[in-house]
């Protein structure tokens, strides 16, 4: 008698998985274009195990000087979940800095006591703050969209107390 209820509910298990559960079949549904990526623009640069630079997002602040705000973000360090996997090469105490921003330049002027900053340390700061002026799209648009006249990044100075600003080039490496 079991054996027999048992093929019973497999049976009726078949017939309702071969009726397609009574959706019926649609036609083509137009969406319009692909989706093309998001805009990278509210990030800071951690290192990875392997000192790769990491960007990774931060919410949008309110602030008139973005490009401090982020520069704060980055000097925060990375948060505990992603000091899991990710770590910075700038110093734990390192100050904020003074941060003018002009239309072709940026300058980063560190106080006095501050200490020279490795090369991963400036390529962290410099990148997080071109980012900042100059969002990245990490994949391009397609052709039927029109594209933006591309705007150079501007030139990044870090000055140290008693050196005058020199240019930072900004890494080619900023993913």
């Amino acid at each position: 008698m079991r054996r027999a209820g048992a093929l019973t509910v497999t049976a009726a298990a078949l017939l309702c998985l071969s009726s397609g559960c009574g959706v019926p079949p649609s036609g083509v549904v137009e969406v319009g274009e692909p989706a093309t990526g998001m805009t990278l623009s509210k990030a800071v640069y951690f290192l990875d195990a392997e000192s790769s630079l990491h960007a990774v997002a931060r919410p949008e602040i309110s602030d008139t000087n973005p490009v401090a705000a982020a520069v704060r973000e980055l000097l925060a360090g990375p948060t505990p979940a992603e000091s899991e996997y990710l770590t910075t090469a700038l110093p734990p105490d390192l100050p904020q800095p003074e941060i003018t921003v002009g239309t072709a330049t940026i300058l980063i002027r560190f106080p006095t006591g501050t200490p020279r900053l490795t090369p991963a340390a400036l390529h962290q700061l410099t990148c997080t703050t071109a980012l900042t002026t100059h969002p990245t799209r990490p994949r391009p648009a397609p052709p039927s969209v029109a594209a933006a006249p591309q705007q150079s990044p501007p030139t990044i100075h870090i000055a140290f107390p008693n050196t005058p600003p020199q240019p930072t080039p900004t890494p080619p490496t900023c993913p």
